[in-house]
């Protein structure tokens, strides 16, 4: 039976370069999924590999080895499993920094000459980072693995949608993540907890 294959990347808080994830995965005529921070989820992946009845292979993305990711990869599939009530076949591979071809590219790369530094420090001086927004709130929202399974990704959105005169954040894991999406409001430091439902206009 084929199996299908996933990169798995774990983005920060920042973001991921998704073009470059996204060019990988062509590249290797496979598909990607993000651990937590954005879509599609290793949930919806699983999903679709079941609709299917295709089994996965799960390949971690990150140099150096990332433990992280590969822990919450192993949650992930676990809860996915827990919660859809399906026994599909998922195995996870080695990070890729594990395997001698990889030390091979990195001793080519170390026998390049490389290309000269040429970037301008005024990012480091500039007015537009040097001034807070505008904005009658301040929303940060958990975006962590839990959470973005729990549905913090359509939260963020309609957070952002609904009260566009707030400063709504995406973080890392706020902790009480079984309490997840959850979300906190500032100023007044109220945390919003199993939030299926958007803020009310007045807490925005």
């Amino acid at each position: 039976m084929t199996r299908r294959h996933i990169l798995v990347a774990r983005p920060t808080p920042s973001g991921v370069d998704l073009p470059a994830v996204t060019a990988l995965a062509e590249a290797c005529g496979i598909g990607y999924a993000l651990l937590d921070q954005g879509e599609p989820t290793i949930h919806d992946v699983l999903d679709d590999a079941a609709r299917d009845d295709l089994p996965v292979t799960l390949i971690p993305l990150a140099v150096p080895r990332d433990r992280y990711l590969e822990t919450w990869i192993a949650r992930a599939v676990a809860n996915w499993k827990a919660t859809r009530a399906r026994d599909l076949d998922v195995r996870v591979t080695e990070g890729a920094d594990s395997t001698p071809a990889f030390i091979d590219v990195v001793r080519a790369l170390m026998r390049a000459e490389g290309e000269p530094v040429t970037a301008s420090p005024r990012a480091f001086r500039s007015p537009a980072w040097s001034r807070i927004p505008d904005h009658t709130s301040h929303i940060l929202v958990c975006r962590g693995p839990r959470c973005t399974v729990y549905g913090a990704a359509e939260l963020h959105r309609t957070l952002r949608r609904d009260h566009p005169t707030a400063l709504v954040t995406p973080t890392g894991c706020l902790n009480p993540c079984n309490l997840g999406p959850l979300y906190i409001t500032y100023p007044d430091g109220q945390w919003h907890t199993n939030a299926l439902e958007p803020l009310p206009e007045k807490e925005a």
